[in-house]
Parts: C-alpha cells; sequence; structure tokens
C-alpha cells in the first residue's frame, strides 16, 4: 500500500460570459472541488466508493472527479476537462 499526493485540475468550457465578464467564479468551482476530494483526501480509497469495485488509478480518479463536477454544470458552463497528477511527471486526462 502506498500514498499519493493528487494534485487536479478542473477546466470548464463556456461560450457566455456574466455581465463582470466571468464565464465562473473560480472560488465556487474551488468550494465544490473542495468537497469531491473530501470524499477522497485522507481515505482508504480501495475501501472507498466507487474505489471499492474499481481500482483507484489516475484515470479513473480522474473520471470520477469529472463526474462529480458536472453537477456544477449549467446550460451555459460544461467540464470539458479533468486531469490528475500522481507525481510530478505522470498525470491522466479526462475530456468531454
Amino acid at each position: 500500500m502506498h500514498g499519493h499526493n493528487w494534485k487536479v485540475r478542473v477546466c470548464l468550457c463556456g461560450t457566455k460570459l456574466d455581465e463582470i465578464g466571468m464565464l465562473v467564479d473560480f472560488t465556487d468551482m474551488k468550494e465544490h472541488l473542495d468537497k469531491i476530494m473530501a470524499k477522497l483526501d485522507h481515505k482508504f480509497l480501495n475501501e472507498t466508493v466507487p474505489f471499492d469495485k474499481i481500482n483507484p488509478t489516475a484515470e479513473n480518479i480522474a473520471t470520477f472527479i469529472f463526474n462529480e463536477m458536472k453537477i456544477f454544470e449549467t446550460e451555459d458552463i460544461k467540464v470539458c476537462e479533468v486531469e490528475v497528477w500522481e507525481s510530478e511527471t505522470s498525470s491522466a486526462v479526462v475530456t468531454l
């Protein structure tokens, strides 16, 4: 058994900015991502849903985060990419 210090990048896509020129407030996005990461942080992933059924690879973790971030989507904002690094040189990307 071993641990990782994951680094996660979420990319949101859209074509319509709000009245002050923002697609999304990064504070709101980070708050939602923090809630997702709290489900995984300092946990034995092999005993944490859904990784009790699937291998907790960087690819599967990126897919999990991608799907969990979809709650943040609106008609104008879509999750288009999630990248998860398990080291400084190794990452997995899930795209729309």
